[in-house]
């Protein structure tokens, strides 16, 4: 009868094998015990201390915008100095603008044409600074409010004589446009046309002599009129 019993079948214990960290710098060997969860753990900071409970109406500094570490919640920065923008303002409302040439440009793309406007804005405060912008935007509009912002940022500064005229002759060349600029005497007036004339004009010339002689183009007639009146920036 006990030959038919079934054997009864021994497992071994499991034996639970703990992971060894070995230093390479000593070669001992220590036992790895994992912490428990929450216990110990390391901030961002790299201090032992435990981590604080996310709050989220905890007032928070904004890096270098912030000086000094404010933990103001209201802090958007430096301060603006109000006499420095109130003159930036006053000068920027005494510029006058002229719009030289607005065009409707298309681009053949995939599936139809694409179209834009193209303007070509000038600005100028008739006292020495003038200057010029190309845009392109959706609308006439938009490329108007380009074209004038453009200019504005790319105002310069030009010295002007007693007779409210240039000092010295000059017979500029930029691309195809080319054309002569003569100073005059008081009460000559503004002998010029084409693109010279609201350039001029907003420069704050009202004597002097000009002849176009190259290209009538205003895009490229008004970028060398421009670059033209740099020449007078340091005399």
């Amino acid at each position: 009868m006990e030959e038919n019993q079934p054997k009864k079948i021994i497992t071994p214990a499991t034996k639970v094998i703990t992971p060894e960290f070995k230093r390479p710098e000593t070669g001992s060997t220590r036992t790895f015990t994992p912490r428990p969860a929450g216990q110990g753990q390391f901030n961002r900071t790299g201090s032992s201390e435990p981590r604080k409970p996310f709050d989220p109406n905890r007032k928070r500094t904004f890096g270098s915008n912030n000086p000094g570490g404010k933990t103001d919640s209201n802090f958007r920065g430096p301060r603006r100095n109000p006499r420095d923008a109130r003159k930036q303002d006053d000068e920027m409302s005494n510029l006058d603008s002229a719009i030289i040439e607005v065009r409707r440009v298309t681009r053949v793309v995939r599936g139809g044409k694409r179209m834009r406007f193209s303007a070509l804005v000038v600005v100028g405060d008739k006292a020495g600074r003038v200057g010029y912008g190309l845009k392109k935007g959706m609308d006439y509009q938009e490329a108007v409010a380009k074209a004038t912002k453009k200019a504005k940022d790319s105002l310069i500064k030009i010295n002007i004589t007693d007779q409210v005229s240039l000092s010295f002759p000059i017979q500029y060349k930029y691309k195809s446009a080319s054309f002569m600029l003569k100073p005059a005497t008081t009460g000559t007036g503004l002998i010029a046309g084409g693109y010279l004339r609201p350039v001029l004009a907003l420069a704050g010339i009202k004597n002097i002599y000009s002849k176009l002689i190259g290209s009538r183009n205003k895009i490229v007639g008004v970028q060398a009129a421009v670059q033209a009146l740099e020449k007078y920036k340091y005399v």
